[in-house]
């Protein structure tokens, strides 16, 4: 009966050893989903149509913008991996939509900031 104890233990040590692990590994994926995820653009809090000489963009982390350029729009909520503070829009923009050399910079959400 104690070796059938022993060999329950180590089984479930095992267990709890891999799912750590696994959590562990979990990083950035090098993807859009790195900053956040599309939304449908009813949920958009603010829009931010971009000009010509548009060199970056200001959002704050939880936020979620629509941004427009001629004629073309996407909606996103940014939620960026490890507090990420900058990234280029051409991350997360539809291919063909012109956002090269513009960069997003992402603010801290003053609602989750410590007092």
């Amino acid at each position: 009966m104690l070796n059938t104890h022993r060999s329950a233990l180590a089984i479930l040590c095992a267990a709890i050893t891999t799912c750590a692990a696994s959590a562990l590994a979990a990083g950035p994926t090098g993807t859009a989903a790195d900053y956040g995820s599309s939304a449908p653009h009813a949920a958009a809090q603010r829009s931010i149509e971009l000009q010509a000489d548009t060199r970056h963009i200001n959002v704050t982390r939880g936020e979620t913008v629509t941004i427009a350029r001629a004629g073309q729009r996407f909606t996103w909520h940014v939620q960026t991996f490890n507090n990420r503070t900058a990234f280029a829009l051409s991350d997360i923009a539809p291919k063909d939509m012109p956002v090269d050399g513009i960069q997003v910079y992402v603010a801290a959400n003053p609602l989750y900031a410590g007092s």
